[in-house]
C-alpha cells in the first residue's frame, strides 16, 4: 500500500517537472510596497496599520491574493500576538479569511500561472495555518496543511528562484517534518523526510536575501536557537540577534518578551528576571502595545525564572498570580498562559512537598477547556510528581 502510494506521488511530482515553466509575473510595485508597509506594520505588531496598507492594495487589487493573505495575516497576528491564541472568536475569523484568500488565490494563479508571488502567498496561507495547528498540537493538520504550504511555495520558486522570501515556507516545512514528534512526523517520514539542516539553511537564505520574509525568518530562527533542550539551539547567537530586534523595535512588547526568552535559556537568569520585571512595570504604567491581558504571560515566566533559582515558594506566588486572573472576567475565555501558569502552580507545590495540593490544582488545570494541547502535560503531572531534575523548565507552554 505504501509502495503504491509512492509510487503515485512520484508521478505527480515528474509531471510537475515535466511542466514548462511559464513566464514570470512581477508584482506590481505598488502593490508590492504596500504589502512591505503592511507586513512591517504586523511585525510591529500595528495591527490597525497593517489592515489600512492590505485595505489600500486590496483597494487597487481586489482579485490578486495579496491584499487578501494580508489582511488574514493581521488577524493571525491578532490571535497569536495580541490574544496569545486565547480567542475563538478570532480563531473563526482567521480560518473564514484564510479560506477566503485562498479561493482567490486559485482562481487568480489559474489566470496567471507565471504569478509566483501569487503562489508564494497561497504556500503562507496554508503555511500559517499549518503553524496554527502547531501550536495547538494538531499534528495531522499541521502536516496535511503544510504539505498544500510546500506545493505553492514550490511552484513559485520554480517559476523564480530567485524568489527568496519563498525559501520561508519551504525552511518552515524542512525543519518541522524533521523534528516534530507524533503523527506528522510518521506522514513526513511515508511522504516527504524533513532535512532539519537544509530547513534552517533556507531560513537563513530568507534572512539575508528575503524582501518581504526577513524578518519573520529571523524571528523564526531565534525560536529554533531558543528551543529549550534542542539539539540545534544557539542561545549565544539567539540573545545577540534579540537584543537587536529590541534595539529596532524599543517599544514593542513581543522583542522585549523575545530577549526576556533568550536571557533564560543562555542560563542568564538574573537579567532575564529583571527583564521580566520591567516588562511588567511597563504593563502596569500602562505604556502602549503593555496589554493587561499580557500579565498571565509575564507571571508564569517570573514564576519559571523562580523555579529555575530554586526559590519556590516565590515561583508558586507568581503562579498563583497568572492562575488568579482566570476569576477576573468569567465572561473572557480562559487565557492559555493563565491555564498552564496554574498547572506550573501545581509543579510548585511538588516541589514543596505538598502533593495532595499539588494534585488539586492539576485537576482545576485540567477542568478548562483545553484548546491548545495542555492536557497530556496536565495528565502527566497527576500520574507522576513533578521533580527538581526537569528543571530548568521551558518558558512558552508545550
Amino acid at each position: 500500500m505504501n509502495k503504491l502510494f509512492l509510487s503515485a506521488a512520484l508521478i505527480c511530482l515528474m509531471s510537475g517537472i515535466a511542466a514548462s515553466k511559464p513566464a514570470y509575473e512581477p508584482l506590481p510595485d505598488d502593490l508590492r510596497l504596500l504589502s512591505r508597509k503592511g507586513i512591517d506594520a504586523i511585525y510591529a505588531v500595528d495591527i490597525d496599520e497593517a489592515e489600512k496598507n492590505f485595505n489600500l492594495a486590496l483597494q487597487k487589487y481586489p482579485d490578486h491574493p495579496f491584499p487578501h493573505f494580508g489582511i488574514a495575516m493581521a488577524k493571525w497576528a491578532n490571535l497569536e500576538y495580541l490574544e496569545e491564541e486565547s480567542d475563538p472568536r478570532l480563531d473563526k475569523e482567521y480560518s473564514q479569511l484564510t479560506d477566503k484568500a485562498i479561493d482567490i488565490g486559485k482562481k487568480w494563479v489559474s489566470k496567471h500561472p507565471g504569478d509566483a508571488n501569487a503562489y508564494m502567498a497561497m504556500g503562507g496561507m496554508y503555511g500559517l495555518r499549518a503553524r496554527l495547528a502547531v501550536l495547538q498540537h494538531h499534528w495531522l493538520t499541521a502536516y496535511f496543511e503544510g504539505k498544500k504550504a510546500i506545493s505553492s511555495t514550490n511552484k513559485a520558486i520554480q517559476i523564480n528562484p530567485e524568489l527568496y522570501d519563498a525559501y520561508l515556507g519551504l525552511g518552515l516545512y524542512e525543519y518541522y517534518a524533521g523534528t516534530l514528534p507524533g503523527a506528522i512526523k510518521f506522514f513526513a517520514r511515508i511522504l516527504m523526510r524533513g532535512e532539519v539542516q537544509k530547513g534552517m539553511s533556507y531560513l537563513t537564505l530568507c534572512k539575508d536575501k528575503g524582501y518581504f520574509n526577513a524578518f519573520a525568518a529571523k524571528l523564526l530562527l531565534i525560536e529554533i536557537y531558543t528551543q529549550h533542550g534542542g539539539k540545534y539551539a544557539n542561545t549565544e547567537l539567539a540573545l545577540k540577534w534579540s537584543r537587536e530586534l529590541r534595539a529596532a523595535y524599543p517599544r514593542q512588547p513581543q522583542m522585549h518578551f523575545i530577549e526576556v526568552v533568550s536571557l533564560y535559556e543562555d542560563k542568564k537568569y538574573d537579567e532575564s528576571l529583571k527583564e521580566t520585571l520591567d516588562y511588567l512595570q511597563d504593563i502596569y504604567d500602562q505604556k502602549p502595545g503593555y496589554r493587561k491581558s499580557f500579565l498571565p504571560r509575564v507571571f508564569t515566566t517570573l514564576g519559571d525564572i523562580c523555579m529555575a533559582q530554586k526559590d519556590y515558594d516565590k515561583a508558586a506566588e507568581y503562579f498563583g498570580k497568572a492562575a488568579a486572573t482566570l476569576k477576573e472576567d468569567p465572561a473572557r475565555p480562559p487565557a492559555r498562559w493563565a491555564v498552564w501558569g496554574l498547572a506550573e502552580l501545581g509543579n510548585a507545590y511538588d516541589l514543596k512537598g505538598m502533593r495532595p495540593k499539588a494534585l488539586e490544582i492539576y485537576r482545576e488545570a485540567k477542568a478548562y477547556k483545553d484548546e491548545w494541547g495542555l492536557t497530556e502535560s496536565i495528565e502527566r503531572f497527576l500520574k507522576k510528581p513533578f521533580t527538581e531534575d526537569v528543571l530548568p523548565v521551558p518558558i512558552p507552554p508545550p
